[in-house]
């Protein structure tokens, strides 16, 4: 009882951080450090928000049998965030890289790539640690 407790704190923990320093990035910053981002500082200090966020996200305890769920879910959380993040900065900034576009581009692609996996409540190929084998699970269901 006490691991899934300390589990669920330290990843409500990663998402409010996460979420201050996508809100009010400045906040954190001037107690972490002292100083507040500047330049390419602020859009880094945001993916580290989003980043946050989306591994807190996958930490959380899930009421699933199978942890992949939260799993999928961090990732598209953090995939949505880097495209949305990524696109704005393309967009609106200066800060302008030759990869930029592809990356928001893939970063677009795999959050669409996960849609079907975090949706599906049927069947779930897994690999059972005693058979070394994929089995296929329903979801609800102990294996």
């Amino acid at each position: 009882m006490l691991h899934k407790t300390v589990v669920m704190v330290s990843a409500w923990l990663e998402i409010v951080a996460g979420a201050s320093f996508l809100t009010a990035l400045d906040v954190p910053c001037r107690m972490l450090f002292a100083a507040t981002p500047q330049g390419v500082g602020i859009p880094l200090t945001r993916f580290a928000g989003v980043a946050l966020v989306a591994l807190g996200i996958a930490c959380l305890p899930s009421k699933a049998v199978l942890p992949r769920r939260s799993a999928v879910l961090g990732l598209l959380v953090y995939n949505v965030g880097a495209t949305v993040l990524l696109a704005w900065i393309a967009i609106a900034t200066a800060f302008r890289g030759i990869i930029l576009w592809p990356v928001v581009v893939l970063h677009a692609f795999i959050a669409t790539a996960l849609l079907p996996q975090f949706f599906t409540r049927t069947v779930l190929s897994i690999t059972t640690p005693a058979a070394g084998v994929d089995a296929e699970v329903p979801l609800g269901k102990s294996f």
